[in-house]
């Protein structure tokens, strides 16, 4: 994605919503791993001023599906840069590369908490 804008900023946070809802600057906003407080009211801003927010898959933003999408956000000032968005997005992350990452993640907690079980259960001198 970065390669395809023309200026990426990072940490912006809550402010790069604002001025893409103002007109002012930011087009495109995206974001990983976020949580449902960081993002459920920035939803209504962003389409009251016209733009369109959604997660990678272009699925729409609502507490019942966040678990799916994992707090991955794409907001646009407007539908054609949100295709566009989800066209680049969907290229390096997909439904399967998520399922075998989402896998990965929960077998290295697993290995670290047997880890952790085995080391604490050894006596100790």
């Amino acid at each position: 994605m970065c390669n395809s804008v023309l200026r990426p900023l990072y940490g912006a946070d809550c402010y790069a919503y604002a001025i893409l809802a103002s007109g002012f600057g930011a087009d495109v906003v995206v974001e990983a791993d976020l949580g449902l407080y960081d993002y459920c009211a920035l939803v209504p801003v962003v389409e009251g001023a016209g733009g369109v927010m959604t997660d990678w898959c272009g699925r729409r933003l609502t507490l019942e599906n966040h678990e799916r999408s994992k707090g991955r956000v794409v907001a646009c000032a407007n539908g054609g840069l949100h295709k566009e968005s989800i066209a680049i997005l969907g290229e390096t992350w997909s439904e399967e590369s998520f399922v075998v990452s989402f896998f990965r993640e929960k077998f290295m907690y697993l290995a670290v908490g047997i880890g952790l079980g085995v080391a604490l259960s050894r006596p100790r001198n």
